[in-house]
Parts: structure tokens; sequence; C-alpha cells
């Protein structure tokens, strides 16, 4: 069985070969290693990492909150078409692409604090969030804790307990450990990491993170006033009837079951999934 089918369905789209190929046809070097980064990468110390992010664009701010163990290069296919909209901000999370890591384990909230902290560093006030599973997961941390910074949120493949995921994602979190998602992961990882000697360390803390996280309550979700679109494909990795009880628990918010897709969706239908998102970031009716 090779890695990519191996792989927990969150994985999945980044070991796909022809995805895969193409993230590593163009790797991002590191400034660590003396080249020069993107015109749009830069870093920034806070909350003791050495954080990755890009800026695109210029307008009101968007947050695109990459997926567990990947990085901003996921939403490849929403930044050309936001950016001629919104100044879009695409951080790499802490020991996830190109950002360092710090001591103690993963926490969704943590990597919320770490979106506010760079808010801060940007002097941005306000902002919509787009998130992807483990971003979606984020962007509802942070409606929930800092309701006064985001004004939009817009969680694709999001789920609020851990046991929310389909049995199999289950079982493969549950014996998973870093070489479980096999040799063409740890090249991505080797080809943009700050340090690549610490591929294992950061993986086995994504996968604790899987097992032992989000733990909402329907009582804090019910807590979020901020606009928030659920997005979840019929074939998702997270079962349907965890995403509609997350959207039942927050006030007010929208829920979209797309036909036929899977965890994916974004990447699979942009042409889809970018319009129907930027209809709700400006609809002032949510």
């Amino acid at each position: 069985m090779s890695a990519y089918t191996r792989a927990s369905g969150r994985l999945r789209w980044l070991l796909a070969v022809p995805l895969f190929a193409g993230l590593m046809a163009v790797p991002r070097p590191v400034q660590a290693a003396g080249s020069a980064i993107p015109p749009s990468g830069q870093y920034v110390q806070l909350n003791g990492i050495r954080q990755y992010y890009e800026v695109h664009g210029v307008g009101p701010a968007l947050l695109l909150l990459h997926g567990g163990a990947g990085s901003g290069d996921q939403f490849s296919k929403q930044v050309p078409f936001f950016e001629k909209r919104f100044k879009v901000i695409v951080p790499d999370a802490c020991a996830q692409g190109r950002t360092g890591d710090r001591e103690g384990s993963l926490t969704y909230h943590a990597m919320a604090e770490d979106v506010i902290a760079l808010m801060d560093h940007l002097k941005i006030r306000h902002a919509d969030v787009m998130g992807w599973s483990d971003g979606g997961v984020t962007g509802l941390d942070l409606a929930m804790n800092h309701p006064d910074r985001v004004r939009h949120v817009v969680a694709l493949g999001a789920n609020y307990r851990p046991d929310g995921l389909n049995p199999a994602d289950i079982a493969w979190n549950d014996t998973a450990k870093a070489e479980s998602f096999g040799p063409d992961m740890e090249k991505f990882y080797d080809s943009v990491a700050p340090d690549p000697s610490h591929y294992k360390v950061a993986m086995n803390k994504v996968i604790q993170l899987w097992r032992t996280q989000p733990n909402y309550t329907p009582e804090e979700l019910h807590r979020i006033r901020v606009r928030t679109l659920i997005i979840a494909g019929e074939h998702d990795v997270i079962r349907e009837d965890h995403t509609r009880a997350l959207a039942r628990a927050i006030p007010r918010s929208r829920l979209w079951i797309v036909p036929g897709a899977s965890h994916s969706v974004m990447q699979e239908q942009p042409d889809l999934v970018n319009p129907a998102v930027l209809k709700f970031l400006r609809d002032l009716r949510n």
C-alpha cells in the first residue's frame, strides 16, 4: 500500500503525485540557508517561533490558514483569485512549512494566538478568515476567543472533536507515527523547513494534535457570533453528521455540503468554491 493510500485523508492531497510534484518543482528555500525568499514571503519572531508568512494584494485583510502538516502552498488555487480583492495573508503554522517550532505540544489555541500576534505585527485590527482542515479549526478558535478581531470565518473540513473523523481516519491516527506519512512527505518537509532534522518531532506533534484535539463543546461553539460558513465535501474525512452538528451549534452559521467532493474540495473545485466564499464574505446580510 502506498503512502498516499495509507495517510490520513487530511494529507492525501499533498501526497498525491501530480500535486506534490508541482510543489516540489519550485521549492521555496528558507532564509536561514542563505537563499533569497520569495518577494511575498517574510519572517517574524513572535510567540517563541520564527514564523513565515506571505502577503498578496491590497484591500480588506483575508487570512488563509492551511491544513495540518502542510503549508500556505495549499492555497495555490485561492491566492490568485482573492489577491485581486483582498490583502491576503498566508502564514505557515508552528512546526509546519517554513515556520519554526517551540517547546511543548501543538494546540489549536496556541496557533490561533500566533495568528493574533501576526495580525498585531502587521497592524491588522480585523480580518476575514478562510481555513482548511486544521486551519478551519484554528479559525473557529479565533472566533470563540477573539470575536472582535474576526469579521467572517469560512471553515472547510473542520471538526470540533477528535472523534468527528471517519472511523478509518481515526484508526490511522491511533497508530500513526512520522514515518507513516511516507517518503514524499519527508521530501516536502526537507525542501521548505528551517530545520529538516526536526521532521519526526514535528510530524509526531501533528499526529498527537489530531488524536487529542480539538475538544470544543456545543456550548462553547454556541458562543460564536462571528459570521460563519461551514463547508465540507460529501465524501469528506469529517463525518457529515459531525459537520452538521458543528453548523447547528454555531448561531446563524451557514452550511454547505459540496456534492461529490472530498476533504480537498478547495483544491478540486476552486472555480466553485472561490466565488461562493467571496459571495459569503461580501454579503452584509450574513
